[in-house]
């Protein structure tokens, strides 16, 4: 009995010392290395990277929904609206926003409140707004927000009406943050990881609203649709091309060179769909021929630009061939330049002055202010091109590229089929204009709009639809599933109570696009 007493005064004493000295055991191993609090403005680039490259990879998918592409060999499932099954393809803005910027983004915003970096604080809501809003508009149903990035090992899901609502809560804290006069704001030092701006909160305020005026404009189709407020978040937004946010690739070598680039080859299997050249060569907007479309898309060696339909494998005629996005037919992909947003050094946009235009011009005509909707519609066509030539490397030899000249603007500008009276603006003009705008980049953007209006091709005149995917059970796609190696693997439970288990899961329709 008394080896018993001695041996546990003994362990106690122990664990008193233990606990007396665990700060002391604590500062003993931390390695000075890897600390464990980063100040925030160091995980600012690898997150803003992460916004570009998550949007690029998932876009090469997309892409082929918005008929901004299509494969070079008939029968590719993406091609017709279907989906790769037991794969991550189109999974990788999911794994942005939970795992890339995920954990690195809460401890931004955590570490710049606790250390006065208001305007780093800000920064960082404004792009947890941007990849909830971007994950929803693909996959609908996010993680609930009470639930995500804690200790649990399975995980509920949310409505993408909550998602909405908490996307604009963000972006409105984010305005609220960034407006704050008090705290540790200094431009130089924020500007150390602000690779986007700068360090210029003014800038990322002009973002937080846009991102409300998409979340808010999103929503036409729903009684508490506001045009009012999508036009008074324009307003506050983007003023010009020079407010206009990307990502810059620097081009040097792989590793820091655009996904799109020929450095990368991650597109060589794409051609330019049929729909995107009758959007540009003047079989939609009436003989009207878009100077734009020698700056971004690529002619056959016979001069002519053509498009390849939807599952129709691209002819392999030398003169007819239809080249690939970077202008090439049959060259080694590394010794090509690129073209436009297809280039290896470029600045990547996730959201620009001119897509906000056209969503004022949506807004305005929902509202019945014509007047106003052209005057933003001829802004974002004007705006637009200003961008392409911005984008533009002159070219004399083949594929030729030219700076769009105030002459074209002008005359382009002036004609009746493509820019009307405002009494004869339809949204046919609005939303075509706007598809044409974002061709390269606003994949996304592009497809929210056309399945917030139903695939309605008297709005998307000439687009026509292949024989949808066998899963898709004759109808078209709305969502994208959630990754795979996550959500199918680890929380299929989850799944199963939304219905993400059944095969034309894809092909239920959003609840943003519903009355």
């Amino acid at each position: 009995m008394k080896i018993i007493i001695k041996y546990l005064a003994i362990s106690i004493t122990i664990l008193l010392v233990a606990a007396c000295n665990r700060d002391e055991i604590a500062a003993v191993n931390i390695n000075p290395s890897f600390p464990t609090e980063v100040d925030p403005v160091f995980l600012l680039p690898n997150i803003q990277a992460s916004m570009a490259l998550g949007t690029q990879f998932d876009s090469r998918y997309l892409g082929k929904y918005t008929q901004y592409f299509s494969n070079s060999t008939s029968n590719y499932v993406w091609d017709l609206y279907g989906y790769t099954a037991n794969s991550d393809a189109c999974g990788e803005i999911w794994k942005t926003a939970y795992y890339s910027i995920g954990l690195n983004l809460s401890n931004v915003i955590t570490v710049a409140n606790k250390t006065q970096r208001y305007d780093i604080e800000g920064m960082g809501k404004a792009i947890r707004g941007w990849t909830w809003q971007t994950t929803t508009d693909m996959h609908s149903n996010l993680i609930k927000f009470d639930q995500v990035f804690t200790q649990r090992l399975t995980f509920d899901y949310g409505t993408q009406q909550e998602a909405y609502d908490e996307v604009k809560r963000l972006e409105l804290e984010a305005i609220a943050d960034i407006d704050r006069t008090d705290g540790k704001y200094d431009i130089s030092y924020t500007a150390k990881g602000d690779l986007i701006y700068g360090g210029d909160k003014t800038k990322w305020k002009k973002f937080a609203y846009g991102m409300l005026a998409r979340n808010a404009n999103n929503l036409s189709n729903k009684a508490t649709y506001d045009a009012d407020e999508v036009i008074s978040f324009v307003d506050n937004s983007f003023t010009s091309i020079n407010d206009d946010c990307t990502v810059k690739f620097a081009g040097t070598s792989s590793s820091d060179a655009n996904f799109y680039g020929p450095m990368r080859n991650n597109l060589s299997s794409y051609r330019q769909s049929d729909f995107i050249v009758k959007a540009m060569d003047g079989t939609i907007f009436t003989g009207v021929i878009d100077p734009r479309m020698q700056a971004v898309l690529v002619p056959s060696s016979d001069g002519v630009f053509r498009g390849n339909p939807l599952n129709t494998t691209a002819g392999t005629t030398t003169a007819t061939r239809i080249p690939n996005l970077w202008g090439g037919t049959t060259q080694t992909v590394s010794t090509l330049p690129g073209r436009y947003i297809f280039r290896n050094a470029i600045d990547f946009p996730l959201m620009t002055y001119t897509e906000l235009q056209f969503i004022k011009a949506e807004a305005a005509f929902k509202k019945g202010d014509k007047v106003m909707a052209l005057d933003a519609y001829k802004k974002g066509i004007d705006a637009s091109m200003d961008m392409i030539n911005k984008y533009t490397i002159v070219s004399t030899t083949y594929p030729t590229a030219t700076l769009i000249t105030a002459a074209q603007k002008t005359a382009f500008l002036s004609d009746p089929n493509v820019v009307p009276t405002a009494a004869n603006l339809t949204l046919k003009h609005i939303m075509m204009q706007k598809y044409i705008a974002l061709f390269g980049f606003g994949y996304l953007e592009t497809w929210t709009d056309m399945r917030k209006y139903h695939y309605d091709t008297a709005i998307y005149e000439g687009m026509v639809f292949p024989t949808f995917f066998v899963d898709n059970g004759g109808k078209i796609a709305y969502r994208v599933r959630p990754r795979y190696n996550s959500e199918y693997v680890w929380n299929y439970a989850s799944l199963q109570a939304i219905g993400g288990d059944k095969p034309d899961y894809h092909t239920v329709e959003m609840w943003y696009s519903q009355p």
